[in-house]
């Protein structure tokens, strides 16, 4: 039987490896043609989000072992640590970028402010996800 602790430590681990896989997977299978953006389903899109989700397994992993296991909370995992999250967010925010090249050059500028503003609010709902993981885990 699992601890509240642990059901939690889960879901957050498949939550993350999912959303990687599909970021992987959506980035890699978009394409553009005469009309504009669209999917392209192949093997290399799996091939992605597996990859994808590998990062965000492997991600959770450190946090995990960071907070559990003493001989992974040492100054240097922690900067190792801090060094991955860093840039996880800099390959979310350039996964948003990377979309813009889709956009029609007539309105990439309001495409580029959507997508900004998609960024703050996926942003500021990580916080509020966080802060509901702390009360609840009554930290």
């Amino acid at each position: 039987m699992m601890d509240a602790r642990s059901g939690w430590s889960h879901f957050a681990r498949v939550g993350i490896a999912l959303a990687f896989g599909f970021m992987g997977g959506s980035l890699e299978a978009l394409t553009r043609d005469a009309e504009g953006m669209r999917f392209e389903l192949s093997a290399w899109t799996v091939i992605a989000l597996l990859a994808g989700a590998a990062v965000g397994w492997y991600y959770w992993e450190m946090a995990i072992k960071m907070n559990t296991d003493q001989a992974h909370s040492s100054a240097r995992a922690k900067r190792r640590f801090v060094i991955v999250t860093l840039l996880m967010f800099v390959a979310g925010f350039a996964s948003y970028l990377y979309r813009l090249r889709f956009a029609p050059r007539t309105s990439s500028w309001e495409v580029a402010e959507g997508a900004m503003l998609a960024f703050v609010v996926v942003g500021l709902l990580a916080v509020v996800l966080w802060r509901i993981i702390r009360y609840l885990e009554g930290k």
